[in-house]
């Protein structure tokens, strides 16, 4: 660049138009070189951008960090409050066990405590003669009419069977 202003004031002074003009042609490459090294170094400077993105992926390691972290921590709540529930969930079934026991026992002691009342007020019963025990009473069977004349014409297993021919109806099997 400086060459081209010596050799543009040089051609200036000396009043060559030859060397003027190569001062000024050799001054604009100069210029231009140094502009496009500039914008060159301008596009392809990254320092700004990866000092930037440096420090965004050293944040999001630390997120990622503290993330995991709180989810470890998280996991670690979750299984020991697991545990208390599972331990609860005993506890209130024993208890519910020996209430349960304690419930049946009382039932059972109410329930003969009853039945031996009620046994000595039957016997009083029985013995001051308001309730007399039962005689040899059998049940009334309502019969309908067809049952009982085919129960009159056929005769019964014992009839039908004499000594020597038994035979085994019920499998199906038929006897000569």
């Amino acid at each position: 660049m400086l060459a081209g202003l010596g050799l543009t004031l040089h051609g200036i002074w000396r009043d060559e138009a030859t060397h003027s003009l190569a001062g000024v042609a050799l001054s604009m490459i100069a210029l231009t070189v140094i502009i496009l090294t500039v914008i060159h170094h301008w596009i392809t400077d990254t320092s700004i951008e990866r000092t930037a993105l440096a420090a965004t992926q050293r944040a999001a390691q630390a997120e990622q960090g503290r993330a995991i972290a709180a989810q470890a921590a998280l996991e670690c709540e979750r299984g020991r409050l697991y545990r208390a529930l599972a331990a609860d969930r005993a506890a209130d079934s024993l208890r519910l066990k020996a209430e349960r026991e304690r419930l049946e026992r009382e039932f059972d002691d109410a329930r003969a405590d009853l039945s031996s009342e009620a046994m000595e007020i039957f016997a009083s019963w029985v013995v001051g003669g308001k309730v007399k025990p039962p005689e040899g009473h059998t049940g009334n069977l309502i019969r309908f009419p067809r049952q009982t004349e085919e129960r009159e014409r056929t005769p019964t297993p014992q009839q039908e069977q004499q000594p020597g021919q038994a035979r085994a109806r019920e499998r199906g099997v038929v006897g000569p």
